[in-house]
């Protein structure tokens, strides 16, 4: 079955969906196994879903230890995610009927798909993949037999639900990074082989950091210094909506000499350990007269004790040519993490 979707603001009400799901349940699962799945009983499931959010979408599909899986999806949108994963904390134990997931998942086997007169066989997907080690993400180029003859509208959802039905929609989120749709032939890695491929991947970068230095050309020309998480993804971080910047201003409108920055290196690890793991640190730009941290976090206001803390302790000047230190501390929601634009590494 495909993804239903609704359009609005309303807010998520989990609970409202399992007291329906208690007693739907069943009858779902025999509409299931008569194939009598009709437009009404469909329409009662989409409006229990719409109790979680108005703009969730969902789907019937084989579960993976269960009979069937029972998914919403919040299709790509970070703010539905948090709603989405909400939803299932709240979710029954799975039984032998039914599992329950946040997210589309992967298919076991890929199934044929038909979007008006064109039907494509996935399996006849072809994609040419290229690792991009900075990002960990698979840069792919998709091509299938039919391609030639579809509309630009028609190949992008062909393509994208190829992706989500090999990967699951988390893993192409987490490792797909820029998609191409082509229409001459071509060869290139079956289905089964570009999964094979993402797996070996995600087995090679396990516990990596993937950190960045480069430069930057600020608003007036100056030189910035960057260094970042390039791998940092925010799907790994759903709850994580906040991005707080710590600057350092010294007082100088020069950047540090080496010594400085050796010293505001040691400074900013003494910060990183009284911080611990209650924010995660993306990066730095530092720039004439300043150097900011950048982090996301679920809650700033966890991060008070350490930066309070670590203030006490910083001293006043870092050499004689950096007369006076200050801090600067801003936060503010950023749920799609477009400040890692401003990093250079999305």
């Amino acid at each position: 079955m495909r993804f239903l979707r609704r359009d609005s603001t309303e807010s998520e009400a989990p609970g409202d969906f399992w007291a329906w799901w208690s007693s739907g349940r069943d009858r779902v699962e025999r509409a299931i196994g008569t194939g009598s799945l009709d437009a009404r009983l469909v329409g009662e499931i989409g409006s229990a879903v719409r109790s979680i959010h108005p703009a969730m979408a969902w789907e019937l599909a084989p579960g993976a230890t269960a009979l069937h899986a029972f998914c919403i999806s919040p299709e790509g949108d970070a703010e539905l995610r948090q709603v989405a994963l909400r939803w299932l904390s709240s979710a029954p134990p799975a039984d032998a009927t039914w599992e329950y997931h946040a997210s589309k998942q992967a298919r076991p086997k890929l199934m044929g798909l038909e979007i008006g007169r064109w039907r494509f066989d996935l399996e006849e997907m072809r994609a040419i993949a290229s690792w991009d080690a900075t990002r960990r993400r698979i840069d792919v180029r998709l091509w299938h037999p039919r391609f030639a003859e579809a509309p630009e509208n028609v190949r992008v959802q062909v393509g994208f639900v190829f992706l989500d039905s090999l990967l699951g929609e988390d893993d192409v989120e987490r490792w797909v990074g820029k998609i191409h749709l082509l229409e001459a032939p071509t060869g290139g890695r079956t289905p089964a082989e570009l999964r094979a491929e993402i797996e070996r991947r995600r087995t090679e970068t396990a516990g990596n950091e993937t950190w960045v230095l480069g430069e930057r050309a600020g608003p007036n020309g100056a030189v910035a210094i960057v260094f970042a998480d390039a791998g940092l993804k925010r799907i790994d971080h759903p709850f994580a909506d906040h991005h707080v910047t710590i600057a350092v201003v010294f007082g100088a409108a020069r950047m540090p000499t080496t010594a400085e920055t050796t010293m505001m290196n040691a400074q900013e690890e003494d910060f990183l350990r009284r911080l611990g793991d209650v924010a995660v640190y993306a990066g730095r730009v530092t720039e004439p007269g300043r150097r900011t941290m950048h982090f996301v976090a679920v809650d700033p206001n966890a991060m008070r004790p350490a930066i309070d803390g670590w203030a006490l302790d910083l001293p006043d000047s870092l050499s004689e040519g950096l007369p006076q230190l200050r801090l600067k501390i801003d936060f503010e929601r950023d749920m799609d993490w477009s400040f890692q634009r401003d990093l250079g590494i999305r």
